[in-house]
This record gives structure tokens, C-alpha cells and sequence, in this order.
């Protein structure tokens, strides 16, 4: 009788804390649908009266480059307004970059649906640099700056970011699979860009290589900006970036310089041990001349 009792005791503890499991899995969810129904509702009402900026300055580059903290650091510096990625496409998933890069949505629509965010002085989103000629064509008075990083930390921090290694032969093959967070399978999933390489570390390293090629086209038209100097001194690389757009930098931003502006990488890591040799000597071989370029060794 006594291990009847027992067996009900823990059957009942196992199955309260299932249920538990479940109730809090279901808030979560519940709490994430109505944010995001939150935030539908309040870029709607805030486009209303939206008049698209005809002479922005856009942040430019790869993800988890740096385009946010320089962004929003700027923008403090110079006391200016700040779009920090177009709030609609990370809560539609995204999925307007898509429709104009396949030409379902023409360009001028696309800026329209974003009219909000195009509406700031400073617009950082790092999707918009495949669409530079775009840009240049639609905002002929704009300025641009683009944000570079080492490619070898710069797709350490992305993989960080979704939790996924950086040593795996396939992303396919791994039982682990997370669930990639909102907007970023286009990042990780670089098909619709034209890139297949033979694996993830291939075709995030080829997107490196496709963002870095943009600047060197068009870098008579550029600020460039590069991630380890603005590490090095970052009031004076602000203030640099500023005076060269015509800025005056009056606002002291020493209290801010050290905020997280995007979810930080495990930058202690060393590449050979996050990448192991085959993926290091991957994202190396497929970078290599514009990580000369950019003063980047080997």
C-alpha cells in the first residue's frame, strides 16, 4: 500500500509539473503574439503622418558588424533621429527584402511600407546594402557609411546570436537544431541572396565577401568604418564618422559607449577553436582578398 501511495505521489508531482511546463509555455507564447500584435498596431499609427527623409544618412554593412552601436552612438552624439532596422520587415519576418529583391515589390513601395523608419535622419539596417544602387537612386542626396569587421569574427558573432557552433560540417545534419530567432534565417539562409556554398560557414563567408565587394565598388561614395578601430577609441571614431558627414558631435555619449546595442558574442573564443580548422580555413580561403583590403591577416 505504501508504494501504491508512493507511485500517486510522484505521478501526481510528475504530471503538476508538466503542467506547470505547459502553462508557461503557453504565456510565453501568448505574451510574444501580443507584442508583436503590440507593435503592428503602433507602426501603423505612428506611419500615419511619416514623411520619407529625401536625405538620409544610411549605416551600412554585414550583421553583427557594429552598424547598431555606431548608429545609435552617432545619432546620441549629434542629437539626431535614429532608425535602428525597419520595424516592420523584422516583425513581417522580414519578408519585404525578399519580395523587392525578387522585383514583386518595386523599390518605391518598399521604402513606402517602411515610411516611418525612412522618416529618421540615420537609418541603420544592415539588408539595405544589397539594395545600394536602389538607395542611391531613390535618396540622390544621401550619405552613406559602411561598417566593416575582421569576417572571422564578424560570422562568429551571427552564429553567437542564433546559437548555432561554428564547427558543424551541416547545419542539416545537427540534431540540435535551434529554432533561428525572428529575421534572422535570411542571415544564416543565404539562397535568396544567389549564395550556395557547400556549407553554412561557405555561404555566410561568400555573404561577407558579397557586403565588403558593395564598399569596394562604391567607396569613393563611403565613409568606411571599421569595427576594431571604433573598439580602439570609440568618442573619437564617432566623432570622426561625424565630422566627415558634416556633423557636429555636441552631445558627450562616454556613459553610452559601453551599452549593448545588440545581444554580445562570446569574443573569447579563439577562431580555431570555435570554427576548427575545415570551417576556419573556409571563411579564410573565400575572404581572403578583401580581408587584405580591409588590412585583415591571415
Amino acid at each position: 500500500m505504501p508504494n501504491i501511495l508512493l507511485i500517486v505521489k510522484v505521478d501526481i508531482l510528475k504530471y503538476s509539473i508538466l503542467y506547470l511546463v505547459t502553462m508557461k509555455d503557453m504565456m510565453l507564447k501568448l505574451k510574444r503574439r501580443f507584442y508583436f500584435t503590440y507593435k503592428r498596431v503602433e507602426i501603423e499609427i505612428r506611419s500615419i503622418n511619416a514623411q520619407i527623409n529625401t536625405s538620409p544618412i544610411f549605416i551600412l554593412g554585414n550583421q553583427k558588424s557594429g552598424t547598431s552601436a555606431i548608429a545609435a552612438l552617432l545619432g546620441a552624439a549629434t542629437g539626431i533621429s535614429v532608425s535602428i532596422d525597419l520595424t516592420k520587415e523584422w516583425i513581417y519576418r522580414k519578408k519585404g527584402y525578399l519580395l523587392a529583391k525578387e522585383k514583386q515589390l518595386s523599390f518605391s513601395q518598399f521604402v513606402h511600407r517602411n515610411k516611418f523608419d525612412f522618416s529618421r535622419d540615420i537609418i541603420k539596417e544592415a539588408n539595405l546594402t544589397i539594395f545600394y544602387n536602389d538607395l542611391v537612386r531613390f535618396f540622390p542626396n544621401s550619405r552613406f557609411v559602411f561598417v566593416v569587421r575582421d569576417p572571422r569574427s564578424n560570422i562568429r558573432s551571427i552564429l553567437n546570436r542564433v546559437k548555432v557552433p561554428g564547427d558543424l560540417d551541416s547545419l542539416d545534419s545537427w540534431d540540435n537544431k535551434p529554432h533561428i530567432p525572428l529575421g534572422w534565417e535570411k542571415v544564416i539562409y543565404n539562397s535568396w541572396l544567389g549564395l550556395n556554398g557547400d556549407n553554412y560557414i561557405s555561404s555566410l563567408a561568400q555573404r561577407w565577401n558579397l557586403m565588403t565587394d558593395i564598399y569596394l565598388r562604391n567607396n569613393s561614395n563611403m565613409i568606411l568604418a571599421r569595427y576594431e578601430d571604433f573598439l580602439h577609441n570609440k568618442v573619437g571614431h564617432i566623432s570622426n564618422i561625424a565630422y566627415k558627414l558634416d556633423l557636429n558631435p555636441r552631445h558627450d555619449i562616454s556613459e553610452k559607449i559601453d551599452l549593448q546595442y545588440q545581444p554580445k558574442g562570446n569574443n573569447e573564443q579563439s577562431f580555431l577553436s570555435f570554427y576548427g580548422s575545415n570551417n576556419l580555413q573556409r571563411v579564410e580561403s573565400i575572404c581572403a582578398k578583401n580581408m587584405h583590403f580591409f588590412d585583415y591577416k591571415l
